[in-house]
């Protein structure tokens, strides 16, 4: 049997160059150095990653500013009482959950157009909210933004996956889904300011129109500057894309051949997959603890009874500082390492801390300090996109497990958003405890499905399954249809 190389090998190897496949030919291929590899790794970071990066904090400000825009005075204008408030983000989830499947948008059609179509769509919907005279008009506009945002946000891990090998898909994921964080931290500071605007207009209105236009206007940029794949990336030399391949095909299939839309084979392989569906439960259980605390953060740190409101808006923002870089840290440790399930475990372990002391503390200081650790649970969903990556080894696999992580995840928000009526203020016990009990389960089931993917591991020692396959295996082997079973990242 050929030895294969490990990674950053600098033994030269022969792999199918894909431009030459689509052709029918064969070329030599030199394996790349560690230094090279990691040179073509920083021109797709500093591509890639600073606009999805910005996109998806601008999705998240556009999606939970509700919480701002009510503390700005939109109860002065708009009817929320009962429990209209929370049917608003009730509303938005059920949109955006049945619309989970326009993720696989990101695989059937051009990327970059993909995009831009869903940037834009999003960005006008966000910005029209300011122009809601009632409550009918302000839950029609939250619908559609359902919709718009479905389109995006799901489908971006999968995008990402097309360009970084298993083993450094992790922290990339982490930069995207950090944007959420940074989203939340400078929404507060950015509804603080506009807090103070006196006008003609109200400040919730302008608060939607500052957050929202110019969404719009990166659709443009985005047309230009997404690329497609790793074969049309304009800023890759010819052997840089041969290198790009050679990582990204390690232990997994790329598509490289004249079908790159959907293999529904493969998606229905991913979707019926019982390993995708302990990662979409466990997406769940962090959504319903995360997912109302944008909303309702700002709130409930205003009655803790020693912030005005307006306070409240810049205090909001602190604790997800402190979450954006606990997700760089845990996604780069967890590459490094190479593992996600006990990285997932601990930080849903310090979001259920967070919430058990809120749950049960009085004074101010320890309910604002337990904030810090109750949004902790975000990091985990950094680590579960990641780990659906290193689960699934073809990109169609992928797109069927995603949507089913995103349908099933994001059903969570539904209760998240239901568990902190206000008859329960000040304290908020019950969605306090309901929080804390999804995050224990999130850890939980990190370590079942790490125990589960160890011993697939052992089964594929015994079975003789090499630990590194590159491309003349992955998806070289596609023809033949040979070499399915790649190991995995527990």
């Amino acid at each position: 049997m050929e030895k294969r190389s490990s990674p950053g090998s600098e033994s030269p190897t022969q792999i199918e160059h894909a431009a030459a496949t689509e052709k029918g030919n064969e070329s030599t291929f030199v394996a790349p150095t560690r230094s090279e590899e990691a040179a073509v790794i920083r021109k797709l970071d500093r591509r890639l990653l600073p606009l999805v990066f910005v996109l998806y904090s601008l999705a998240i400000l556009d999606r939970s500013n509700l919480g701002n825009a009510r503390l700005a005075g939109m109860v002065t204008d708009i009817d929320l009482s009962g429990n209209r408030y929370n049917l608003l983000g009730t509303v938005f989830y059920i949109f955006y959950i049945c619309s989970q499947w326009l993720c696989m948008g990101w695989k059937q059609f051009s990327p970059h157009k993909w995009c831009a179509f869903c940037v834009l769509f999003w960005g006008f919907i966000a910005t029209i909210q300011a122009t809601a005279f009632n409550w009918g008009g302000l839950i029609a506009c939250r619908g559609f933004l359902g919709i718009a945002e479905a389109c995006f946000g799901p489908g971006v891990p999968l995008y990402l996956s097309y360009f970084y090998p298993r083993d450094k898909i992790g922290f990339r994921q982490g930069v995207f889904i950090s944007g959420a964080a940074m989203a939340n931290a400078y929404g507060g500071a950015l509804a603080y300011g506009i807090s103070q605007i006196r006008g003609s207009v109200a400040p919730w209105r302008i608060l939607f129109i500052i957050e929202g236009a110019p969404t719009c206007l990166f659709a443009i940029l985005v047309w230009f500057y997404l690329p497609d794949s790793i074969m049309e990336a304009p800023f890759l030399s010819p052997r840089e894309k041969e290198i790009a391949l050679h990582m990204t095909a390690r232990n997994q299939r790329i598509d490289v051949d004249q079908q790159t839309g959907i293999r529904l084979k493969e998606m229905w392989e991913g979707m019926r997959d019982p390993k995708s569906w302990l990662p979409a439960l466990m997406y769940f259980g962090v959504n319903v603890s995360y997912a109302s605390l944008p909303l309702f953060v700002p709130t409930i740190i205003s009655e803790l009874g020693a912030f005005t409101t307006i306070q409240s808006q810049g205090l909001s923002a602190p604790p997800y500082i402190l979450c954006f870089f606990t997700i760089i840290s845990f996604c780069y440790l967890s590459d490094r390492l190479q593992m996600r399930g006990p990285f997932c475990a601990l930080a849903a372990t310090l979001g259920a801390i967070g919430f058990i002391i809120n749950a049960t503390c009085k004074g101010a200081g320890p309910r604002y300090f337990s904030i810090f650790l109750s949004v902790e649970i975000f990091a985990s969903v950094a680590l579960l996109l990641a780990w659906v990556a290193n689960i699934h080894s073809t990109e169609s696999r992928r797109a069927g497990a995603y949507t089913v992580l995103a349908t099933v995840g994001q059903c969570g928000p539904l209760l998240g958003t239901n568990v902190f009526p206000i008859s329960e203020k000040p304290y908020y016990r019950k969605g306090m405890w309901i929080s804390a009990a999804f995050c224990l389960m999130v850890a939980v089931l990190s370590g079942v499905l790490s125990c589960w993917l160890i011993w697939e591991n052992r089964k594929m020692d015994r079975e003789g399954v090499p630990e590194v396959e590159e491309f003349e295996e992955t998806s070289g082997g596609r023809a033949e249809d040979r070499n399915k079973k790649h190991r995995y990242v527990w």
